[in-house]
Order: structure tokens, then C-alpha cells, then sequence
């Protein structure tokens, strides 16, 4: 299956339209977008309405004409962790019209043999909105505890921003207990994970202090333990340029991160059928 992918979007509505050109030129059978979908916003008490707004007037348009142009291409939308979860469920407005797919902790069937599941949860930052970040897997035993302030640490399940709390977070389940109840829904050799998150330690998520990685234990571990297809991510906007690799191997699973760059329009192509060789990046070209 051909697949046109990026992530950290966050609500550039010229990226959108760059992506579902080369969508098209790519006769793409699916657009994914990994996480960051939506306006960065800095006044807390306009976040949520800023972010809806941008759904309904920019990109419900925006896929409506992609949806008249490319009737047989669907179109996948994970949330990240600078997406207000309020806002996000305007994507469901948005499948019951046909247009596009939210993909937090949901599986779709996209073969016979082949299965998309996506989860936009993050190990814990310094930022404020808390909506999508979770405790990674033995973070308490083995980190420990984050030493930055929660003062300014917002969760919007109620419509609205709310304060929240490290200890409220902590009685969440873990990102670990999260995907090992995504991998119940589909053959895990055969599916296709969409995680804003990259996986712990390698080439797709550096920083810009290349010692320091900043991606998800819990995932690294579940990939290594259930060698899925392939797995796509963001997160980690300077990865690619610092790393200067944009696709990487962790046993037999093929994982991804396009990166962003705010001057250039980063996304990926490939086909399913042919990893190796079909991996195509906007910036960096072929996977070499």
C-alpha cells in the first residue's frame, strides 16, 4: 500500500496543502499525519477555541476539496501532544462526513493483512498541555520523577482547560499499559503504528544536544518485543537534521520520523510492499 506521511503540522495550513499534493502525485492510498495536528497557542483561556476554529474554517475546507479531488484516498489524523483534546473531538465531526479518520488509540483495517493503529500519548515534558502525555513505562523506578515544575500543567477532558497535576497524570495508565492494549486489536507483524512519540535511543529522536534522547522506553521495548511493520513518528522536530537519518531498523521493523523544519515541507512516501527501497523524503530523498 502507498503511503503519504508526516507529522507536526501544528495547524500550517500551507504544510496540509503541501501534503496532500504530494499526496496526489504520489497516488497515496493513505495520508497520515502523526501527532501536532492542530495551532500552537499561547493564551491558555483562547487555546481550545482557536484550535476548533482552525478545524472548522481551514481544514475541514482544506479536506473537503482533497476528498472531491481523491475520493478513494483516506486520510488519517492523529493527535499529539500540542493538540488540545477538546479540540479533537471535532475530529469525529469530520469522519461522520466522510473526510477524515482520527487515529488515537484505534485500529482500521486497511488490507486483508494489513492494519493502522495509531496512539498520540508522550512521556511527560515541560509544557503545559498535559492532555496527551502519560508516565512512559517504569518511569518512578528507573528515571525518577520529573524535577520540572506541573504549576502550568493544563488537561482539557472537560471542555475546557483545567489545572492538573503530576499525581493526576500518575494515576493514568502508563504509555507501556496503553500499547499492549492497542496490539490486542490487530496481528501486531502486520501492522502499520502511528505514535507521535519515537521510539528511546536512536536516530529518530535526537535532540539537539545529540547525547540526549528523548523518545519512549515503553515503545522502543514494544517494538522490540512485537516487531511490528513498521512504525511512523514525530515529536522530535530536529531529529532527522541532527541524527541525519530519517528512517532506521529495530530488528525487522522499519520505524520513521520525517522531522519538521519550519522552511521546509517534511514528509515521507513509501509503499508497504517494498520499505527498503520505496522510502522517499521530501528534504532528505531516498532512504540510503
Amino acid at each position: 500500500m502507498r503511503l503519504a506521511f508526516t507529522a507536526d503540522l501544528h495547524g500550517n495550513l500551507n504544510a496540509y496543502q503541501n501534503l496532500f499534493a504530494l499526496a496526489q502525485e504520489a497516488q497515496a492510498e493513505a495520508v497520515i499525519v502523526g501527532g501536532d495536528l492542530l495551532p500552537h497557542t499561547i493564551k491558555i483561556a483562547e487555546a481550545v477555541q482557536m484550535q476548533q476554529q482552525f478545524i472548522r474554517e481551514e481544514l475541514q475546507p482544506l479536506l473537503t476539496a482533497f476528498r472531491a479531488a481523491q475520493p478513494e484516498t483516506a486520510i488519517y489524523l492523529l493527535a499529539g501532544n500540542d493538540d488540545w483534546a477538546a479540540a479533537v473531538t471535532l475530529l469525529k465531526g469530520l469522519e461522520a462526513t466522510g473526510l477524515a479518520h482520527p487515529l488515537h488509540e484505534r485500529v482500521f483495517k486497511l488490507a486483508p493483512d494489513l492494519w493502522l493503529a495509531g496512539y498520540g500519548c508522550v512521556p511527560l515534558t515541560p509544557f503545559s498541555i498535559k492532555d496527551y502525555e502519560r508516565l512512559d513505562d517504569d518511569l518512578i523506578h528507573k528515571q525518577g520523577l520529573p524535577t520540572y515544575s506541573f504549576a502550568m500543567a493544563y488537561v482539557s477532558s472537560s471542555g475546557e482547560p483545567r489545572k492538573t497535576s503530576l499525581a493526576a497524570i500518575m494515576r493514568k495508565p502508563t504509555i507501556s499499559n496503553d500499547l499492549a492494549l492497542l496490539a490486542r486489536s490487530s496481528l501486531a507483524a502486520r501492522t502499520i503504528y502511528v505514535t507521535h512519540t519515537p521510539p528511546y535511543q536512536t536516530v529518530l529522536d535526537m535532540t539537539h544536544r545529540r547525547e540526549k534522547h528523548l523518545g519512549s522506553r515503553a515503545l522502543r521495548s514494544f517494538i522490540t518485543q512485537h516487531q511490528p511493520l513498521l512504525t511512523l513518528h514525530g515529536h522530535i522536530h530536529e531529529s532527522p537534521q541532527i541524527s541525519g537519518q530519517y528512517a532506521t531498523q529495530i530488528g525487522a521493523t522499519w520505524a520513521v520520523n520525517p522531522g519538521h523544519d519550519d522552511r521546509r515541507f517534511s514528509a515521507i512516501t513509501l509503499d508497504t510492499d517494498d520499505l527498503p527501497n520505496s522510502l522517499w523524503h521530501t528534504i532528505y530523498g531516498k532512504f540510503a
